[in-house]
């Protein structure tokens, strides 16, 4: 399958445009359809050749690079008008499971680069979109973040000429032909295994001391078992790891989860992490597992899987949203395709609604409610689906390359 890559920029000196080009020349370089184009400004009038960019253009694509300048730490008025002209879209469902990175310029180091990528990606978690930020490359590989290593998309320095360094350039254009890539895989571009058997293989992993939470992984991983996945079940172990007071224990005597291991995320084709949320993040052992992960150089066993993550709180507003971003950004940091739940099935809005994952607040009852348990269940099987397409090669002809996601930018 031929991927198709809207490259959507908002540029008034020059630095984005300049950015989303060289993506669209790497997407391009990967064998994929683009369309280039830019968002409508009614402060200025168009200075670039290209058509401007409607709802139709995210409809039409399987990947986006959104590219937006920093403006008091998030994206343009301009290119956030253009987001909310998605929201018909959005309501009739048809923008989930496409693959969205990001790239922006700000005139400060710290001026908000990091915080604007972020921001699309919330947007595109709404849609039930994936949301892929620059890898951890391998020595010698560009870096899709940029010199300064933005793990989450594309930042560089907006200079009043709007001239962009050839270094930024060529970052752009790797992260162009990984998001194309990736692209390709998320749409069913990949090569099944032989005779067309599917063998998806996810981890999931929680903090089991805490029963909502592994009630909430339970049905997570029988979600993921409903379409044939292999799964792992493990629980996290050590120092810091603690029981909720007042909740029963294990339903049922079931016997406890093994203890996880870097080689149970290595193993896997995608990975769903559960902690209950303590001050707005996810829990400290989970934290600490996931730095763990984290090699010195080069990629790491998160590089280029589906992941995601549930939670559970003391309070409706005790984190349940805060903790899952603040997951997103170390997965980010693993090089991981965040997949969120988004809107993509009734059971989400039952649940509360929550598209950066499935969360139980505790004020609702001390174990997980149905509907709860429902999205969970939801959650796992989309991870399953995510596992199985990003797991697969690129089909001969979709792209130059034929090999693992994480070294499509080298």
């Amino acid at each position: 399958m031929t991927p198709r890559v809207a490259v959507v920029y908002h540029s008034r000196r020059g630095t984005m445009r300049a950015l989303a080009g060289a993506a669209a020349a790497g997407a391009q370089a990967y064998g994929a359809q683009v369309r280039l184009v830019q968002v409508a400004d009614d402060q200025a009038a168009p200075a670039w050749p290209e058509e401007e960019a409607g709802p139709e253009d995210v409809l039409w694509a399987d990947g986006l690079v959104l590219a937006s300048p920093t403006y008091f730490g998030s994206v343009s008025a301009p290119f956030k008008r253009f987001l909310d002209s998605t929201s018909k879209l959005w309501c009739d469902g048809l923008l989930t499971d496409r693959v969205v990175t990001g790239m922006t310029a700000s005139t400060c180091l710290h001026g908000g680069r990091e915080a604007t990528l972020l921001t699309l990606y919330q947007t595109a978690h709404h849609w039930g979109s994936w949301t892929l930020g620059a890898g951890s490359a391998g020595p010698g590989d560009p870096v899709c973040g940029g010199a300064d290593g933005n793990p989450y998309g594309l930042a560089v320095a907006a200079l009043r000429d709007g001239s962009v360094a050839e270094d930024d350039l060529a970052a752009a254009w790797a992260l162009g032909r990984r998001l194309a890539g990736a692209a390709a895989r998320a749409q069913g571009g990949g090569r099944p295994a032989p005779g067309g058997a599917v063998r998806v293989r996810m981890t999931v992993v929680h903090c089991a001391e805490d029963e909502t939470v592994r009630l909430l992984a339970q049905e997570c991983a029988a979600g993921a078992r409903e379409l044939g996945a292999e799964v792992r079940l493990r629980r996290l172990a050590g120092p810091g790891v603690r029981r909720e007071s007042g909740l029963p224990g294990p339903a049922g005597g079931a016997p406890p989860a093994a203890a996880v291991g870097p080689g149970d995320v290595a193993w896997a084709d995608s990975v769903v992490f559960g902690a209950p949320a303590r001050a707005g993040a996810v829990a400290a052992p989970l934290l600490g597992f996931l730095q763990s992960l984290e090699p010195p150089a080069g990629p790491g066993p998160l590089a280029g899987k589906p992941a995601g993550g549930f939670v559970a709180t003391a309070r409706a507003h005790a984190g349940s949203e805060s903790a899952l971003l603040s997951l997103h950004h170390v997965l980010h940091h693993s090089g991981a395709v965040v997949v969120p739940p988004g809107y993509t099935d009734p059971v989400v809005f039952e649940a509360g609604g929550n598209p950066y994952g499935t969360s139980h607040a505790r004020s609702a009852g001390d174990l997980p409610t149905v509907q709860a348990l429902a999205a969970a269940r939801h959650q796992g099987r989309r991870m399953a689906l995510a596992g199985d397409r990003l797991r697969r090669r690129p089909a001969p002809g979709a792209g130059a390359l034929d090999t693992p996601l994480e070294k499509e930018s080298t």
